[in-house]
């Protein structure tokens, strides 16, 4: 068998990594080393691996084909690493990319197979690193509004002597209601995971301290 990514579908394939975590280089090497113990392409497979992908069966020959490249993605993937997915999500990417490439070269305008697969790998890959960088993007817009609307509502209450209200903050803000209603579902989500995550941290012996014992109902 190849050593093909996992995947779920025609979607983008599971990550081995968390975004940005950089895989290790003893994962590498033994990947790497995987790679290259694979058989390579006899003189005159290639032109016979084609001819089963246009007219039939494809599965054997699209494993074969796709094991026989995975090595030329993985250096695609180092020569990207850096910008915001690690090696091995760019590898996973690449593969799922290269498997597509595989089955759609019959029917594209390309005489060189080997070229037009690494074209296709690399945009892919490009894709992938771009849309992580949107969701980057989008998660610190989203960030820094929580942190104004966080920062608003203890104006408005230090100022109105009170909670305000989300519609208050909202317009100090100059947000929509929608805007609002989801940047305050955020900021209480996240005040309440802050608070449970301080209660793992907490003694039983700490509570009583800081709250007594009246207050814990113990007198």
């Amino acid at each position: 068998m190849s050593p093909e990514p996992e995947s779920e579908g025609s979607g983008v394939p599971r990550r081995a990594t968390t975004p940005g975590q950089e895989t290790s280089a003893s994962e590498l090497d033994a990947l790497a080393a995987q790679l290259r113990r694979v058989r390579p392409l006899r003189p005159g497979e290639m032109s016979g691996l084609l001819e089963q992908i246009e007219h039939g069966p494809v599965e054997v020959a699209s494993e074969r084909l796709l094991e026989t490249h995975l090595e030329m993605v993985l250096d695609l993937a180092r020569s990207k690493s850096g910008r915001g997915l690690s090696i091995g999500d760019l590898f996973q990417e690449g593969s799922v990319g290269l498997l597509a490439a595989i089955r759609a070269f019959p029917a594209a305008e390309e005489k060189d197979f080997d070229h037009f697969v690494a074209g296709q790998v690399a945009l892919t890959m490009e894709d992938a690193i771009l849309a992580e960088e949107e969701e980057v993007r989008r998660e610190n817009l989203l960030i820094q509004a929580a942190a104004d609307y966080d920062r608003v509502e203890l104006a408005l209450a230090r100022e109105l002597h009170r909670a305000p209200t989300a519609a208050e903050i909202g317009q100090k803000l100059e947000w929509s209601s929608e805007r609002t209603e989801m940047v305050r579902e955020i900021v209480v989500e996240a005040r309440r995971r802050h608070d449970e995550e301080l209660l793992l941290y907490i003694e039983p012996d700490e509570v009583t301290d800081l709250l007594g014992e009246d207050e814990l109902g113990g007198g």
